[in-house]
This record gives structure tokens, C-alpha cells and sequence, in this order.
């Protein structure tokens, strides 16, 4: 089991907030410039999977370093 520092807990929270501030600025500037629906879902799709890969390699590297 991983024990997070306070500073860890605050960067996780602060992580959070980008990823929504990132794909919600994705999802506006599609819909400002009038992308079609097809590829506002192919970008976002790729957005999250890179964001989530992230996530997913610092949760295990926490795990193997502890």
C-alpha cells in the first residue's frame, strides 16, 4: 500500500484540476472552430488516453518505488 505525503496529496489535487481545466478547454476551442462531432471525440479520446497512461505510470512508479 502506497502512503501519500501531504505534498503528494496536493499535487494529485492540483493534477486533477488541469486534466478538467485541459479537456475543458479542448472541447471549447472545438466548438469555437466549428469541428464536427467526429473529431472532437478522436481528440478528446486521445487526450484522455495520454492523460490517463500518465496517471497510471506515477500511481506505479509510487507502487515499485515504496
Amino acid at each position: 500500500m502506497v502512503i501519500w505525503s501531504t505534498g503528494e496529496i496536493f499535487v494529485f489535487f492540483a493534477v486533477i484540476g488541469m486534466i478538467v481545466f485541459k479537456l475543458w478547454s479542448v472541447w471549447h476551442v472545438s466548438l469555437k472552430a466549428g469541428a464536427n462531432r467526429e473529431g472532437r471525440v478522436i481528440f478528446l479520446g486521445l487526450i484522455t488516453g495520454l492523460t490517463l497512461f500518465g496517471i497510471t505510470a506515477k500511481i506505479y512508479i509510487s507502487h515499485v518505488l515504496s
